[in-house]
């Protein structure tokens, strides 16, 4: 929850930035079927194209409602941007609500009409025909197309403007490249927003009082907002800074680091963008033991990637520290190569991140599958598919049936398999026998793993795969120091002084780290300060399966 410490003044002597309403339209939002991103995106975008965000609705597919909502926006905002509702189902009635909010008819555009057909399969002409009631539009209508407005254009899907309303598609990956073909229609060169955020340690309640005095210091020139983080693994709370006056937004910013100083905390919110950039800069840190086991972590993952196709590979996932480290080396390596494919680099075989499978045990920890689930949607998009055969069914985790495209759908990328490893691994393979290797989490210091190679077969009586183990010389030490250096998201137990997973059943707090609070109750400090490294399993009580 956000506590708005001050709000900027538009009655600066300057520029000051138009406004931005946005109105998510879909029941399926509003019943929880389908997760919201596109206001996110809205959020971030917003500021680059020099408006403000003022406000965000969401709506059912009702066209009374939409025209309200419209109506009320067009009035109140210099700019409206609607998301979803858009496609050839009964419950697609967005452009009607646009209309009504106009009182304007809706017609067939024949521009529009033309375009859709070239863009999709021949299908017979008649007013009912799916294509024909996606052309049905206000009938003031401009097409926007990526080049600008093109009313002959013969490159692109068009996006639909009504005065000053643009209506973009539901699907996040179409919502997108819909932004992309509006900024110039919306984006303002006479405005720039500067930002600064400061990551810090401490309760929100600690720091109140110093941040109200700033705030009211800087009344009207910059906006201090102050956002409590609950479930993160880093920091406590984030101070946020946004200006139209860079000077000022830097001093802000430099008097607040003096005052809190203490509790401070170098942090990167967005540590999967330049994964690459960060990873490989590991490895030039020669004197580092662990820049060393990154750089040779990574030449074993680019030869696998190298030698194998992604459809040929898989990543064995259950949340655990380790594999959430060998993940992301994996997800950096490839996007370096994508990198060097860019650059015309030779000999380099284009690809993406491998199929990612997870194998639940009947008492997996909750917060495992929290974090499992939000690993999923961050490596693999919220366009990926997850595949739970032993369910006999499939789930995809984002589905808007009012918009179809073969260029955002995508074959399954991650599996949930139920059972015993050995079980639900030999269950996968027989489902997909092109599987040749496996990357897996494992190191040297795991149960009966002290022989095991880089990469080895697996043993007699087990479904036979190539197991490549690229943390297989990382210590404990190494994996979080790989992780927090990174500010890389990882499973909430760690926090709560587990050092090493398993299931329910086998799986307690490392005694290690147990200590008394001030009140007298058992607390435990979080699993990367354990210092002992032999007692990183102390916890489990079993010890004849790798979880972690």
């Amino acid at each position: 929850m956000a506590r708005c410490v001050t709000t900027m003044s538009c009655a600066l002597k300057m520029v000051s930035p138009k406004s931005l309403g946005l109105i998510v339209i879909g029941d399926e939002i509003l019943n929880g079927k389908a997760k919201d991103s596109n206001s996110r995106q809205v959020c971030l975008t917003a500021p680059l194209f020099g408006v403000r965000l003022r406000k965000i609705s969401v709506i059912p597919d009702d066209s009374d409602a939409i025209a309200e909502e419209v109506r009320d926006y067009m009035n109140r905002y210099d700019f409206v941007i609607t998301s979803g509702g858009i496609g050839s189902t009964h419950d697609d009635v967005t452009y009607e609500g646009v209309a009504k909010a106009l009182n304007e008819k809706i017609i067939i555009h024949p521009k529009f009409l033309q375009t859709l057909r070239r863009l999709s399969e021949p299908n017979m002409v008649s007013s009912s025909d799916p294509i024909t009631k996606l052309a049905k539009i206000p009938e003031s209508s401009e097409l926007l197309y990526a080049t600008g407005i093109q009313m002959d254009s013969e490159s692109s899907y068009p996006i639909v403007k009504v005065k000053n309303i643009f209506i973009l598609p539901g699907v996040p990956c179409l919502f997108n490249m819909a932004l992309e073909i509006i900024k110039d229609h919306i984006r303002d060169p006479n405005v720039i927003f500067f930002h600064h955020s400061l990551y810090l340690t401490t309760m929100e309640t600690e720091i109140a009082k110093d941040l109200s005095q700033l705030a009211e210091k800087y009344q009207g020139l910059v906006s201090i907002g102050s956002y409590p983080a609950f479930h993160n693994n880093y920091y406590r709370v984030r101070i946020a800074f946004d200006s139209l006056e860079e000077n000022t937004l830097k001093l802000a910013y430099e008097e607040s680091e003096r005052l809190f100083k203490d509790y401070i905390i170098r942090y990167n919110p967005y540590p999967i963008n330049k994964a690459d950039e960060e990873v490989y800069k590991l490895c030039k840190q020669a004197e580092s033991s662990l820049g060393k086991r990154v750089a040779k972590s990574l030449q074993l993952i680019e030869e696998v990637l190298n030698k194998y196709s992604d459809s040929e590979l898989v990543i064995c996932f259950n949340g655990g520290k380790d594999c959430t480290a060998l993940l992301h080396l994996i997800h950096a390596a490839i996007q370096h190569q994508s990198h060097n494919n860019n650059n015309h680099s030779e000999n380099i075989k284009p690809t993406r991140l491998p199929k990612l499978l997870y194998i639940r045990s009947c008492s997996t920890f909750p917060e495992i599958e929290l974090f499992v689930e939000k690993t999923v949607d961050v490596y693999y998009s919220l366009w990926s598919k997850i595949s739970r055969p032993d369910l006999k069914q499939y789930e995809q985790r984002q589905t808007d049936v009012n918009s179809q495209s073969s260029s955002c759908s995508m074959d399954s990328s991650v599996f949930i398999y139920e059972g015993s490893i050995q079980s639900a691994l030999e269950r996968f393979l027989g489902d997909y026998p092109e599987i040749k290797g496996a990357f897996m989490g494992t190191r040297y210091t795991d149960p009966g793993a002290y022989k095991m190679s880089h990469m080895v077969m697996s043993d007699p009586g087990w479904p036979q795969i190539l197991r490549i183990n690229p943390l297989l010389e990382w210590t404990y030490s190494d994996v979080w120091n790989f992780l927090r250096s990174l500010s890389l998201p990882y499973c909430s137990l760690y926090d709560a002084g587990y050092t090493s997973i398993g299931s329910m059943e086998d799986t307690h707090p490392n005694p290690q780290l147990r200590y008394i609070t001030e009140s007298g109750r058992i607390a435990y400090h979080p699993a990367y300060t354990l210092n002992e490294e032999i007692c990183e399993r102390i916890g489990r009580v079993h010890e004849n399966t790798k979880t972690d």
